[in-house]
């Protein structure tokens, strides 16, 4: 069950998230609690970048590399300095950058932290160099797009593709992506089940300018509590029985979180009718609401 878990770190390396339950960014000794709760409890994927912070060196600190589990880092955005020196070169200085921040000889995977690197020739070349080296066993992007999603897993060119999935964003199930990802054997990475705290938050928390979202969460609570479950459960369950998603990246603010993320797929078995009941009920919200990157505090 647990191998559908990859744990997310941007929250250890940054004060993250509009429900930030501890109001700051852990301590390392908080950090490390997590870690290492994690790993007992069988979770071997790891997800992290070099712009998160101090997350990466978090990790080494920790010692991840005496683990044996997969990490996965992201490629900083504008790294081609306006055309300036060898793309491809800096993409490879980059990824050893990362080697040397978490102390680990190798990356299980390395993505493009921005869609629009995925269309540059250099880029693409220096993530198939470091593939080629060892560097990184498998190759790929984060995107916020379903155009960019698509073009990626059509491409040929990518191991593994990180999308933002949740309640409220089920945009890539109105295409094919998850039929065209499967086929071309790409692992699916689906973040964001929450909505970086939106999906948890009460109504009277909401912020004034994600106003519009709260009939959306009125509407979450009456479907998921007719069948006994509660917003964070039903968030979660959600993408963890899609069958097209095959990794889940979550994040936590401390250990007492995690042990809780961990119980709630002890429900997944009896889930199936409230997860019929979700599907496509949220379908064509507003890109305000859905898309962090778009939400402005006024």
């Amino acid at each position: 069950m647990l191998d559908k878990l990859c744990l997310g770190t941007v929250q250890l390396g940054l004060k993250y998230g509009i429900k930030n339950e501890i109001g700051r960014q852990p301590t390392h000794e908080e950090s490390f609690s997590v870690l290492q709760a994690a790993i007992e409890n069988g979770i071997t994927y790891f997800d992290t970048a070099s712009v998160y912070g101090n997350a990466e060196a978090i990790l080494r600190e920790f010692g991840i590399g005496h683990y044996d589990v997969n990490i996965i880092s992201k490629l900083k955005p504008n790294i081609d300095n306006n055309g300036a020196g060898d793309t491809a070169k800096v993409v490879q200085q980059e990824i050893v950058k990362s080697l040397l921040n978490l102390g680990v000889d190798f990356l299980d995977g390395y993505l493009l932290h921005e869609a629009k690197d995925f269309y540059h020739t250099e880029i693409i070349k220096g993530l198939q160099v470091c593939k080629h080296k060892g560097l990184v066993k498998n190759i790929g992007i984060s995107v916020y797009e379903p155009e960019d999603a698509l073009n990626a897993v059509n491409s040929g060119k990518i191991d593994y593709i990180q999308i933002p999935y949740n309640v409220f964003d089920q945009r890539l199930d109105q295409t094919d992506f998850f039929e065209i990802a499967k086929k071309n054997h790409v692992t699916v990475f689906a973040r964001s089940a929450f909505l970086q705290g939106l999906l948890l938050m009460r109504i009277e928390d909401v912020p004034r300018y994600l106003i519009e979202a709260i009939p959306y969460l009125e509407k979450f609570d009456d479907t998921v509590l007719k069948f006994g479950y509660s917003r964070r459960e039903a968030a979660f369950l959600f993408n963890y029985c899609h069958n097209g998603i095959d990794k889940i990246v979550f994040g936590v603010d401390n250990e007492s979180q995690l042990m809780d993320n961990l119980k709630i797929i002890e429900k997944a078995n009896g889930f199936i009718e409230c997860y019929n009941a979700l599907c496509g009920t949220f379908r064509n919200i507003e890109d305000e609401i859905i898309m962090p990157s778009r939400w402005i505090n006024t």
